[in-house]
């Protein structure tokens, strides 16, 4: 039936929480908030691949319908996190991002442990959606989720990100507080993006948070401060110290709140080499140093000779040089 085709909103399966309207059953037929395929109960209008295709009046289909765009605060911590959790878990890694993290110096049982999933393709992601929905898990305020909504009316929950793969954000408590996407295709603007939708129905802003890594096995009692949160993931293997992964220079600040939270005493900044030529990266790298001095806290620099970032200078076996920084 053409309805059927032009019809934008995907269908899902029906199941206990909803059955199917037209002959109640839970299993094999499909709904959306619109229309639905009853596999049992036939109408004039049989559908090519089974079932037959019924219209719905509204409100058939209960319909959440959330916040309008840019209204909603991002839900709570332990929500993210219990739904980053589980929506990684129902992804893959593709083998290009597993050669890619391999490359960087990450081992296969790290690449694992931290978490990396590539984005599925767009055809998944409401499908994706609605199996979180029915495992129980909300969505709303969640940042990277929004609701969508189809042509003929009815929303039905989604996600956008641009190909590539997903980095988990954790913060000082190992709780995934946002997700960073490592594009396949960087462009003007950079390599990266957070997985956010702060201008759509139901979808939420994920900020800027710094992303906090603990080592398999503590040897430096130092926390560093460094620049991405997969650079930290890297560094923090090789050094064995705690990493925090600034979201760009210029975003210290929740930095400096989670090094509060760690309790550390000592710090050592270690931003690109790129901050001999960038005077906005050095100006980042002083107020970060002013600032935790004025707390109490002992600042050191880490420098280098090779390679743009501390990740590449540790696995290409650059010696690292620290000085502590007495002056503002």
């Amino acid at each position: 039936m053409q309805a059927l085709k032009d019809t934008c909103e995907p269908f899902w399966r029906v199941s206990r929480r909803e059955p199917c309207p037209i002959c109640g059953k839970t299993d094999w037929c499909g709904i959306n908030s619109r229309l639905a395929v009853c596999m049992r109960v036939k109408s004039d209008y049989p559908v090519s691949n089974g079932g037959w295709l019924h219209k719905l009046a509204p409100g058939v289909v209960k319909e959440e319908v959330y916040s309008p765009a840019g209204t909603n605060p991002a839900a709570p911590i332990a929500t993210r996190n219990r739904v980053y959790r589980a929506f990684l878990s129902c992804l893959h890694l593709l083998p290009e991002h597993k050669k890619d993290l391999l490359r960087r110096g990450l081992s296969e049982e790290e690449i694992k442990r931290n978490g990396y999933k590539s984005v599925p393709s767009p055809a998944e992601r409401w499908r994706l959606c609605k199996e979180l929905k029915e495992r129980g898990y909300d969505l709303a305020g969640v940042p990277g989720f929004y609701q969508a909504r189809g042509r003929y009316g009815g929303h039905y929950w989604t996600f956008k990100a641009l190909p590539g793969y997903f980095i988990p954000v954790r913060d000082s408590e190992g709780r995934i507080q946002a997700l960073q996407v490592r594009l396949d295709q960087p462009d003007g603007t950079g390599k990266y993006r957070f997985f956010s939708t702060p201008n759509k129905t139901g979808g939420s802003s994920s900020g800027a948070p710094c992303h906090v890594v603990r080592p398999e096995e503590l040897k430096d009692r130092r926390v560093w401060v460094t620049e991405g949160p997969l650079k930290a993931d890297i560094a923090s293997r090789y050094l064995g110290s705690v990493f925090i992964g600034v979201a760009g220079a210029g975003n210290w600040r929740p930095a400096v709140e989670a090094i509060q939270e760690l309790g550390a005493r000592e710090v050592v900044i270690a931003y690109d080499r790129d901050k001999n030529l960038k005077d906005a990266v050095r100006r980042a790298e002083r107020e970060l140093k002013v600032n935790l001095r004025r707390k109490g806290i002992r600042v050191f620099i880490a420098s280098w000779n090779q390679e743009k970032g501390i990740d590449d200078a540790l696995v290409s076996g650059c010696e690292i040089t620290v000085k502590e920084e007495r002056g503002v």
